[in-house]
């Protein structure tokens, strides 16, 4: 059954079919707020009669991440750490010793809270599972190459969806920029690339190359406005955050009250914050009330645990309904969080912002005439809020916010996207392509070159050649190369094609269709493709291509099959 939204009122739904992806359930340190700014905007399309569905999407840094035991994941990580720093040199020492600490740090701070991370894992699935209207497939940057959802209209919904990753870059399906979505409305609703760090100009041509299809922009943070609007002829008006879009009851519906009655709510997001500490101490000892004590970070037992001049209890393993419980019933708030800021603001709670990195809290509460509340700020000052004109100023705004996505939204009802023809950046891509022996069998040999690339036996018992420096363009033009490993006993038939387009692999098919390598089904999915020994390179209709391999095919010739058949036919015979 599809959850309406909390007191919609009768309204004619629009046939638009809309599809959702933001930054939900899939956060390594399980951000109370992911999955709540994704259930407030979804809240908000629906109780103005549009339907939608979350796309259960899964960030391609997400990787093999096990977000309920994540102690184990660093452990790996921590041990893989050691290995490089065996073998690193004077220069690049430094830079593996503090991952490996980093590392170490994460695996016992998460090892020491494995129950209450279990716990507050089960919760999140428990909210999102009780109040999404949700994909039953769980999707990433691969799939979303090769399957459609099926929706008509995509939107990218806040939060910080648009950063640059040092090792995965951006996340196309954050940037609507898949195959799938081709030719589909695209919006970006309050989009953010969190903290401001400078572009290389390759970034910048990649990511404006993706805004270039989005139909539609709308930013949270200034500094993205700028950026936009000063490096290209992009509009990306401000709006506000999804969570402000909806009336307090909304989110009173679903909180659970804590069992503490009167406390002080410390919690900080991302990064520890001294002065949201200090802060929380003097109000301790001022008022003589409790610390309740939360966070993202694996700290056991949190920042407060060895102060014995306060009371303090520590909670990890809350989910995101407590979250807001929390927060709705705090005397004071004092945190870093953006999200936690603007609930505080909702449930008109007196609170206090501690240091942060990036300007998204600092242009809320400017907006709301509240930067007094910044610790940070040398005007700061604890005078009460006077609630009714801050929630005056932040009608006003929440108001132009919500007529401007809905008018979007009425205005692509019905109407068809003019056809775009991607391929040619695809056509741009270009990719490593290795050569392996497929067989798992030592009689194998290999004839190439030291000179043109490196040959090396990998765990599985194959041989993998893989050429220097050199690259193929997915232009449908390139060859592949001539085969050179040797199998005693058996003729090379061709090479069968896999791609790696992210995080996972792809069988190329006979149909030209591409099929996961992980599971694969012959009998259910078809025959894999068998390219000559050095056919054309097809053409591979995907945004993005990691790297490709080449895997020989062999067979045994027809007259030692039958030599062997006659020879175990005379044995039975004996």
């Amino acid at each position: 059954m599809r959850p309406e939204a909390i007191d919609a009122p009768p309204a004619e739904r629009t046939p638009m079919n809309i599809g959702l992806i933001s930054i939900n359930m899939y956060t390594k340190g399980l951000n109370y707020a992911c999955p709540v700014h994704t259930f407030a905007f979804q809240q908000f399309l629906l109780s103005h009669g549009i339907e939608n569905t979350v796309i259960d999407y899964k960030p391609n840094y997400y990787g093999n991440f096990e977000s309920r035991y994540p102690g184990a994941y660093y452990e790996k990580l921590a041990e893989r750490q050691e290995k490089l720093l065996k073998e690193a040199d004077a220069e690049t020492r430094p830079f593996h010793e503090e991952k490996l600490k980093k590392f170490r740090s994460k695996a016992a701070g998460y090892n020491a809270l494995a129950q209450e991370r279990a716990r507050r894992y089960d919760k999140f699935w428990e909210f999102i599972n009780e109040h999404y209207v949700k994909t039953d497939t769980e999707y990433d940057s691969d799939t979303l190459e090769v399957v459609d959802p099926g929706f008509d209209c995509y939107m990218c919904v806040t939060d910080v969806i648009w950063k640059y990753q040092d090792v995965e870059g951006f996340d196309r399906g954050y940037f609507l920029a898949s195959s799938a979505m081709e030719n589909k409305w695209k919006i970006a609703y309050a989009a953010s690339r969190g903290v401001p760090k400078p572009f290389t100009e390759e970034q910048s041509e990649l990511f404006f190359h993706y805004l270039e299809d989005i139909d539609i922009i709308s930013v949270r943070e200034k500094s993205l406005q700028k950026y936009i609007e000063s490096h290209s002829d992009h509009k990306a008006p401000m709006v506000m955050d999804p969570v402000l879009l909806n009336d307090r009851s909304v989110y009173e519906k679903v909180t659970v009250t804590p069992d503490e009655g009167d406390y002080i709510l410390l919690y900080y997001a991302e990064e520890q914050s001294k002065n949201a500490m200090e802060k929380a101490v003097e109000l301790a000892r001022k008022t003589n009330l409790p610390i309740v004590e939360t966070t993202n970070l694996p700290i056991a037992g949190g920042m407060l645990k060895d102060r014995t001049d306060v009371e303090h209890a520590f909670r990890y393993d809350i989910g995101p309904a407590e979250w807001l419980g929390y927060i709705q019933h705090a005397r004071h708030v004092v945190t870093n969080s953006f999200h936690a800021a603007c609930f505080s603001i909702i449930f008109e709670k007196d609170f206090f912002i501690g240091s942060r990195n990036g300007d998204k809290i600092a242009n809320l509460l400017r907006s709301v005439g509240l930067s007094q509340r910044d610790l940070s700020n040398p005007n700061a000052h604890d005078n009460p809020i006077d609630y009714v004109e801050v929630k005056r100023v932040l009608k006003e705004q929440t108001d132009a916010s919500a007529a401007f996505i809905l008018d979007v939204i009425k205005s692509l009802e019905g109407s068809v996207k003019e056809p775009h023809d991607y391929a040619a950046f695809k056509k741009s891509l270009r990719y490593p392509l290795a050569y392996n022996s497929s067989a798992k069998n030592p009689a194998i040999t290999s004839s190439y070159p030291e000179n043109e690339g490196a040959t090396k036996a990998l765990p599985s018992g194959s041989l993998e050649f893989t050429p220097h420096n050199e690259l193929v363009t997915n232009d449908g033009k390139s060859h592949f190369g001539p085969n050179r490993f040797h199998f005693p006993g058996h003729y090379f038939v061709g090479w069968q094609l896999r791609i790696k387009i992210d995080n996972h692999w792809f069988w190329y098919m006979a149909d030209g269709s591409l099929a996961a390598r992980k599971g694969f089904d012959k009998e259910r999915i078809g025959d894999r493709k068998v390219f000559g020994e050095t056919d054309i390179i097809p053409f591979i209709p995907v945004n993005h291509i990691a790297y490709a391999v080449a895997e020989a095919t062999w067979k045994v010739p027809l007259h030692v099959r039958i030599q062997k058949k006659i020879r175990s036919l005379l044995k039975g015979r004996a």
